[in-house]
């Protein structure tokens, strides 16, 4: 029988109802960029909620981020972007995957602090072309960060 040691001190149910929004929003996201191009960009909800979806899942990671960051290592952060970074000195997180979580971060503003300057085809092509793939990989990571499995 296999045990799941709880090895961070941020809460069990937070972090899973966190990963769970996430994950919602990846599966609607995976919809949207199955869209051609010209499709997505003439359908007005498609490219509304692939907006939403990408502010959804960035701030779901970004919260996983702080609460990590806080509860483990007494740390406050400033940014979303900053706590993704830190993340990634603590070794919790890959450069790779902490470069590009930390690109969509970036989006993710121009998304909420600057909408009459949205490029819908830019918020496509970075899920398209690895957004999704590496938020996966950061819900891995963080997820191997806070569980080990024993026999």
């Amino acid at each position: 029988m296999l045990k799941v040691a709880w090895l961070t001190k941020i809460d069990k149910d937070v972090f899973q109802k966190l990963v769970r929004e996430a994950s919602e929003a990846i599966e609607e996201v995976r919809g949207i960029i199955s869209l051609d191009v010209e499709s997505f960009l003439n359908d007005r909800r498609a490219r509304f909620s692939l907006r939403y979806c990408m502010v959804l899942i960035v701030e779901s990671l970004a919260d996983i981020a702080v609460a990590i960051l806080e509860k483990d290592f007494n740390e406050v952060v400033e940014s979303y972007r900053d706590a993704i970074i830190k993340l990634r000195d603590k070794g919790v997180l890959g450069s790779r995957v902490a470069e590009s979580i930390a690109r969509l971060v970036s989006l993710r503003n121009l998304i909420v602090h600057r909408y009459w300057m949205i490029d819908d085809l830019k918020i496509y092509e970075s899920a398209k072309n690895s957004g999704v793939e590496n938020i996966e990989r950061f819900i891995d990571e963080v997820s191997r960060y806070v569980e080990v499995k024993d026999d």
